[in-house]
């Protein structure tokens, strides 16, 4: 719900616009007014959106909405008294991370400002617990706040989100934050792993074959097929992908090869592809899981046994008889 509150308050307002228009056409109609009375109907979308974002900031505290002010002064002046209260500031910081990430000038408020000074806030004092809320962060924004999120969660400094990064180093934006925020959650040797791998080293695939992260690795691998800036790294990680056997990147070597690119990179696509589309072929072991077990005969019981045939145990006084027939 929170990730969606601006498409809903947009949806809100074209709602009310429309509901109102339709008022205000059939009052045109009844009382013969001049037409022109339909433009009173334009603010009303951002009227309601308005109303709506002010009651949404309305249950923050005063310095988490003076964090998304409009005026950059402002901002950085609720950044430093929130700084300055420590790790009190932390519940603040989380609280504006629920507001809408979204810049509304009518309600005086810059969502995205707001949610880079709160993950700031956070990667400096540290706080373990905004650890999940970053990760979401880091699934739902895009640009400066992913960077920041990234920094962050380096700062932190859990070593649970190594494998959450990882795929980032396929990132042309955000590859150098990436390996500083790994170095520091002391994973540089993974960063040197995919680096190894995108220089053709096989050594290094040999390694993200059996590593416990090789998903992270293929994911990783794939973001980097969609370089646009740096386009010779396409046919890099077509090879490492291919060396890995990772079967899930056909559909993207695929885009590949019908992308307007120089026709040397798109041929190495074609090769890793061919390869993996191959491998896919190939037949796979079933695990255990799959077996149909309802068809094997099951063990017998113990009370399933015919015992009448089998010899009975000896009494005792046969036994003393034996001992007195022997002496």
């Amino acid at each position: 719900m929170r990730d969606h509150f601006d498409t809903l308050a947009w949806l809100a307002g074209c709602g009310a616009w429309v509901v109102s228009t339709l008022f205000t056409f059939a009052a045109i109609s009844i009382f013969s007014l001049n037409p022109l009375w339909l433009v009173l109907t334009l603010p009303v979308p951002s009227i309601v959106v308005a109303g709506l974002y002010a009651y949404r900031l309305k249950s923050l505290p005063k310095l988490a909405r003076q964090l998304g002010n409009l005026n950059k002064d402002e901002r950085q002046k609720a950044f430093k008294q929130l700084m300055a209260m420590g790790k009190h500031a932390a519940d603040v910081f989380l609280q504006v991370l629920t507001a809408p990430r979204k810049k509304e000038e009518i309600a005086d408020w810059d969502g995205v400002a707001a949610s880079i000074l709160a993950v700031e806030g956070l990667g400096r004092l540290r706080e373990k617990r905004a650890v999940p809320v970053l990760l979401r962060l880091l699934k739902t924004s895009e640009g400066e706040i992913c960077g920041t999120v990234i920094w962050a969660l380096g700062e932190i400094g859990d070593d649970s989100v190594v494998p959450e990064l990882l795929p980032l180093l396929g990132s042309e934006s955000l590859n150098g934050i990436t390996v500083d925020a790994l170095r520091k959650l002391g994973a540089g040797d993974l960063v040197e792993l995919y680096k190894g791998a995108m220089s053709g080293d096989r050594t290094a695939i040999e390694a993200i074959k059996k590593h416990p992260y090789r998903k992270a690795f293929i994911a990783g691998f794939i973001r980097a097929l969609w370089s646009r800036e740096d386009i010779f790294v396409i046919p890099k990680a077509a090879w490492a992908l291919s060396e890995l056997w990772a079967i899930e990147a056909i559909p993207s070597l695929r885009a590949q090869i019908s992308r307007w690119l120089p026709t040397e990179i798109r041929q190495a696509c074609k090769q890793a592809l061919d390869k993996l589309e191959m491998i896919s072929r190939l037949p796979r072991a079933v695990s255990p899981s799959e077996i149909d077990t309802s068809t094997l005969p099951r063990p017998a019981y113990a009370t399933e046994f015919p015992t009448e045939n089998l010899p009975s145990p000896a009494r005792m006084d046969e036994l003393n008889l034996l001992e007195t027939d022997d002496g």
